[in-house]
């Protein structure tokens, strides 16, 4: 997925910019999973050897692709939506519809960017720090949490503008 292939939601030259960022960051987590388990599963099965923390950076990093994936994701407008139901609406349907659920989804962005802040600063008064050898500061991957949401509701927002914004279609879908 390119931003050339994204929907006119991709106007805006910040948020362009934001998301190409987001883009990459997700798809070099992406690369750089496959990579890790690749050489670990080598080293193994060659040499016997493991580097013994190769598991942990794996996991932060399904955390940035989950956390930054699903921002490509909504901005693709790919997210999970049933399409017979929402097309069979009027225009101000879909239009109330989609402002319910950009609340919504608003509403629990922030309630999980609070709770993982309280995480994060749990983490850094205690000093926690990972079980491997590395033993990263566990703030550091934590914080990748509340910056995939707030970059979430960054463009929640901004699809709320351009879809309140935008001149009435038969269908939001039909821009892409």
């Amino acid at each position: 997925m390119s931003v050339d292939n994204c929907p006119s939601l991709l106007e805006g030259g910040v948020i362009k910019k934001l998301y190409k960022v987001v883009e990459a960051v997700a798809s070099w987590a992406v690369i750089a999973m496959v990579v890790l388990v690749v050489v670990e599963v080598l080293m193994r099965s060659t040499t016997g050897f493991s580097f013994g923390y190769v598991d942990e950076l794996v996991s932060f990093l399904v955390v940035t692709v989950t956390f930054f994936g699903v921002c490509v994701t909504f901005m693709h407008q790919s997210l999970f939506k049933v399409e017979f139901f929402y097309k069979n609406l009027p225009e101000k349907g879909r239009k109330a519809l989609d402002l319910f659920h950009s609340l919504l989804s608003l509403g629990l962005c922030f309630i999980l960017i609070r709770y993982a802040f309280f995480l994060i600063s749990s983490s850094y008064r205690r000093g926690t720090v990972s079980q491997s050898k590395l033993e990263i500061p566990l703030y550091l991957p934590q914080l990748l949490i509340p910056i995939g949401l707030i970059v979430l509701s960054i463009f929640i927002l901004y699809f709320v503008y351009k879809r309140f914004t935008a001149k009435p279609t038969s269908s939001v879908e039909e821009t892409s």
